[in-house]
């Protein structure tokens, strides 16, 4: 059993303000940082550190980006020996500013992201099993998203997909997963509705599974998680932390999500350690170095 996570690796740019500047608006940031990211290394690392032996698929410049990018994956024993370089395109960049409040706003450079193509797609229809899960998100070309979970269908391995960044039209083999995992911003987009409270999310989560899904999850940040099944629709609150920082909480969920049932754990239980994962991140500044480990998410009420 593992998961195997396609996606984007990215080097990320992070400049600290009191608030995000708006349109025609000069900022001074307080601070400026790098860290390692992109959804699907935040995603592959989340699932190692949470239990499961973890691959990542992707591609990266053949430039000094690429090393600092892969850090954090590379120490915690994420497989990365199918991970190619793009000869003519840079490791992707994300360049994010943050709120004092924890709020951020996020503009991708795709770089070698935009190529990942079929010699990753191979690589995928080798290393698939029955056993294994993959994560996939939508910040690598969705024509290989989507030939993805067709190799996965036929691997019958589960699939999770993470929709973001949101497409307001989600191509219909995007649905056919069996974990479908928007925040309340993406589901919005994906829906064309309004979603602003508990509600409004059960809704949102019920017409997702409407279109195929299997389960629907929606998360709602510091007001949890909502989620539909065949058995109903579920809520969760969400654990009260004091957050500094939201980069990254919602890759840490969907990577906690898919370690926790990697390990057989039952789908509402799978849920509240993703949530109590998600939480703990935000109490730690920036993406990769904020995600907590499994023991560390088991013991957090304790703490």
């Amino acid at each position: 059993m593992a998961v195997v996570v396609l996606g984007s690796i990215n080097l990320d740019l992070i400049a600290r303000v009191k608030k995000v500047p708006k349109a025609g608006e000069t900022g001074l940031a307080d601070s400026m940082s790098t860290s390692p990211g992109g959804k699907g290394a935040n995603q592959a690392l989340a699932a190692q550190r949470m239990g499961a032996q973890t691959a990542l698929l992707g591609m990266v410049g053949e430039d000094a980006f690429a090393m600092q990018a892969l850090k954090f994956l590379r120490q915690d024993g994420v497989d990365l020996s199918r991970i190619g370089v793009s000869p003519d395109r840079p490791t992707g960049l994300a360049m994010i500013v943050v709120e004092e409040s924890g709020q951020n706003a996020i503009t991708v450079v795709p770089g070698a992201n935009a190529a990942v193509g079929e010699a990753v797609l191979t690589d995928l229809k080798a290393l698939l099993s029955a056993q294994d899960m993959l994560v996939l998100q939508l910040e690598i070309p969705l024509e290989v998203v989507e030939q993805a979970i067709y190799i996965a269908h036929k691997a019958k391995a589960r699939v999770l997909l993470d929709p973001a960044p949101a497409i307001e039209r989600l191509p219909k083999a995007f649905y056919r997963v069996d974990i479908l995992v928007p925040n309340q911003f993406e589901a919005q987009t994906i829906l064309g509705v309004s979603i602003d409270d508990v509600r409004s999310a059960k809704a949102a989560a019920r017409q997702l599974r409407a279109r195929g899904a299997e389960v629907a999850i929606v998360k709602l940040g510091e007001l949890g998680v909502v989620w539909a099944t065949g058995r109903g629709l579920f809520y969760l609150p969400g654990e009260i932390v004091a957050a500094v920082d939201a980069v990254g909480a919602g890759d840490a969920f969907a990577g906690a999500l898919a370690a926790r049932l990697d390990q057989k754990d039952a789908l509402a239980d799978a849920i509240v350690w993703a949530n109590r994962a998600a939480a703990l991140s935000t109490t730690k500044r920036g993406a990769q170095p904020s995600f907590p480990d499994w023991s560390q998410v088991q013991t957090m009420n304790q703490l």
